[in-house]
């Protein structure tokens, strides 16, 4: 799915930068794979969210024409 802009993009790519970043943590410091699911899963709610609300953002504008 192609992002919209570039400001998008960089938001996808910090949100994939953090979700590595503390997979690298929880593997290597903290040695607990679970501990990862506690923040992972909540950065993709928010990811998910911000796209929802992107989305309705988009049929307002439609609708406005």
């Amino acid at each position: 799915m192609p992002s919209d802009s570039p400001r998008e993009r960089q938001v996808l790519l910090g949100i994939v930068a953090v979700a590595l970043v503390t997979l690298l943590y929880s593997v290597l410091i903290a040695q607990q794979i679970l501990a990862w699911f506690g923040i992972a899963i909540p950065l993709v709610f928010l990811y998910l969210l911000w796209r929802l609300v992107r989305a309705h953002e988009r049929v307002a504008d439609a609708l406005e024409e």
